[in-house]
């Protein structure tokens, strides 16, 4: 795997296979360790203002990451089809590469959602699809830096960028109170239809990597598109409990995009 690793990125911060070990082994240290022991003797954290600006920091991330990546290419060279990473160290290059480390980044600090959970003692909210979507997110982006830095991926940064702004856009106006929550009550299904959509396209802009052609190591792609369909399905299974009218009061009580946990109840 080493040689098909991107070497521009090899010494970067956080981005060594030990690095990335220790920050998901700290994770399930803390949400399932350590988080519900220190709990277990507390009251519950409101962590409203926390979560406000956690929520604005995300809107304003992503906006960021947005720009970055359509001035690394897509405002002038890159095409919606086949899109091999530009390995060279020019700066359209090089901004790439930081644009999908600074992902990478953003991943990680998702991870801090779950530990919302725990200091609200919101542990039933620490769901399988909770868990199991963070935590392969952050795989994902660390193998986005590492062996694609730059290139087609990049669309699909961009799409998840632009559905996390109506996420964290929606988590901060629940923030506001009950009334609101109710008028937007139509959002939070609607989300969970976007995240979806969203799977679908990343799944069939990606497959365009799959054709001969195309210069990209179809082993990365064979690891990347499984994970996405293992997503789609799971948030697919969830909108199937939660919003069909034989729908599960318990899981519906989670919200749908309790995946990433920052309602305000």
């Amino acid at each position: 795997m080493y040689e098909l690793s991107d070497k521009r990125t090899l010494d970067w911060p956080l981005v060594s296979p030990l690095s990335l070990c220790t920050v998901l082994a700290v994770y399930f240290w803390t949400v399932f360790s350590w988080g519900p022991s220190y709990m277990s003797i507390r009251k519950p954290y409101s962590l409203k203002f926390a979560l406000a600006v956690y929520n604005l920091g995300q809107v304003i991330a992503c906006f960021g990451l947005i720009y970055g990546i359509l001035h690394s290419g897509w405002l002038t060279t890159y095409s919606m089809g086949c899109q091999p990473v530009d390995t060279s160290k020019s700066p359209e290059a090089m901004r790439a590469a930081s644009m999908m480390w600074w992902m990478y980044m953003l991943k990680i600090v998702e991870l801090s959602e779950t530990v919302f959970f725990v200091l609200r003692k919101k542990q039933n909210q620490v769901s399988s699809l909770h868990v199991y979507h963070h935590v392969s997110m952050v795989l994902l982006a660390w193998i986005g830096v590492k062996y694609f830095p730059g290139g087609m991926i990049t669309f699909s940064v961009m799409l998840n960028c632009v559905v996390h702004i109506l996420m964290y856009t929606y988590y901060f106006l629940a923030l506001l109170g009950p009334d609101m929550q109710n008028k937007l009550s139509w959002w939070k299904r609607s989300l969970t239809i976007v995240q979806m959509i969203q799977f679908c396209i990343i799944l069939i802009h990606s497959s365009q990597a799959l054709k001969e052609d195309c210069k990209i190591s179809k082993f990365l792609v064979f690891l990347f598109m499984p994970n996405v369909v293992i997503i789609f399905y799971m948030f697919y299974d969830f909108y199937q409990k939660a919003y069909t009218p034989k729908k599960n009061k318990s899981i519906s009580s989670n919200g749908s995009v309790s995946s990433n946990g920052l309602k305000s109840q």
